[in-house]
């Protein structure tokens, strides 16, 4: 598949299958994927990536987010078999992005100094297949 014709079919889904785990080589290619990314001077020591195949610890964090915002609790991974937490060192990073709740990190295994500032769940569709569909810009956007 060429790459625009995978950007094209990209799909956000929120209705991913719980009961179908996401195959061992398909997570670490979206792991190698990830680690693609440009960052900043470089420095990938201030980064690190976090895999959770665990129900047990998303639900938690589902709840932690949830009492966190004073909301009522929900899945907040749409039933994802699994996600990619991105962490970052806070010495590295603007305080601007340090929102995430870190009160797992240990259950996680997150490094000491490290704090989870983004996710990904992964997983398959119950609605199947996105189709292809045009890219077209649908942010605002400046030229300078």
């Amino acid at each position: 598949m060429q790459t625009l014709e995978a950007i094209a079919k990209r799909k956000s889904t929120r209705d991913f299958d719980p009961n179908r785990a996401v195959p061992d080589d398909v997570v670490d290619t979206i792991v190698k994927a990830g680690c693609q990314a440009p960052i900043g001077g470089n420095q990938r020591d201030s980064l690190h990536l976090t895999v959770c195949r665990s129900r047990e610890i998303l639900d938690e964090i589902n709840q932690s987010t949830a009492a966190t915002m004073n909301i009522e609790a929900r899945d907040f991974f749409y039933g994802a078999p699994a996600a990619i937490f991105v962490s970052a060192a806070p010495k590295q990073m603007a305080p601007s992005v340090e929102y995430a709740n870190a009160g797992l990190c240990a259950k996680m295994g997150i490094p000491e100094g490290f704090r989870p500032v983004s996710a990904a769940a992964i997983g398959y569709s119950q609605s199947g297949e996105a189709q292809p569909r045009e890219l077209s810009v649908s942010l605002s956007v400046n030229y300078i």
